[in-house]
């Protein structure tokens, strides 16, 4: 199992105005979501997101890593083994851009920055950087929570959940992971030990970096992925017109090289 990585978010630096903080986060403490088996993935408590696990102990030990006042999303293998546990902890320092849109924002060493679920076009209009360390980019769902220019993910340990970003992502940096976004350009991966789970990329998708995850993704420019200790699991072709009348076929998978 991937090492797992723990948030303690104490605040936010904000390149922009607008921002506000609340006390309540934007997950639900005590449980979580195995990302894998099923798209959109299988809701459950964070005490039982590990019965299923082929190797429960283990899998037991990483979770509880998160703390009892958490949410854990749990992406796993195509035999339902854990590959990475994202943790997103309870008290935390919740700090919001606020529903009129700004140019552009960044988020510092251990910080959150979360994105509103008002459906009024991009929040962000711009770029954002997430330049600290275990900073995390939250939003409420790619239709809502949207980012108009590029992501550039500078520092390690850094989490972008629940947004769409309309131009290109770059990271650059160790054990970043994504879960539920849509990337409208490209996704290149430099780092070590990222994590890509049920998202979609309408660009290209290129790993550079070791020990990649790749779980239950769209991707409309990839027919193989490939890189060093590649870890894949139910990712698929995006057929852009797959919502026409004529669209039947099921999606094409797509091939996973891990270099060995």
């Amino acid at each position: 199992m991937r090492n797992w990585t723990m948030l303690w978010v104490f605040g936010v630096a904000l390149a922009c105005t607008g921002e506000h903080q609340d006390s309540a986060t934007p997950y639900a403490l005590g449980q979580a979501l195995r990302i894998g088996p099923d798209k959109g993935g299988t809701p459950t408590r964070l005490n039982e997101v590990c019965e299923a696990d082929p190797d429960q102990e283990t899998c037991e030990a990483e979770v509880e890593r998160c703390g009892d006042d958490a949410y854990a999303d749990v992406v796993l293998d195509e035999d339902q083994s854990a590959l990475d546990v994202i943790c997103y902890p309870g008290h935390v320092s919740v700090h919001e851009v606020g529903a009129d849109p700004v140019d552009s924002a960044t988020a510092g060493n251990h910080a959150v920055l979360v994105l509103d679920d008002l459906d009024d076009g991009a929040d962000v209009t711009g770029d954002v950087t997430l330049a600290g360390n275990g900073s995390i980019l939250y939003g409420h769902g790619t239709q809502v929570s949207v980012i108009g220019g590029d992501l550039a993910i500078d520092k390690n340990n850094a989490i972008v959940r629940g947004v769409r970003i309309d131009g290109d992502v770059t990271i650059t940096k160790n054990n970043a992971q994504l879960a539920f976004c849509e990337i409208g350009g490209n996704l290149t991966i430099q780092g070590n030990n990222a994590t890509v789970a049920e998202c979609v990329v309408h660009g290209r998708a290129l790993i550079e970096g070791n020990n990649a995850v790749f779980v239950r993704n769209e991707l409309e420019q990839n027919s193989e992925l490939s890189g060093k200790n590649l870890s894949c699991n139910a990712n698929v072709v995006l057929d852009p017109d797959a919502g026409a009348p004529d669209a039947g076929a099921a999606p094409a998978p797509v091939s996973c090289d891990d270099g060995r």
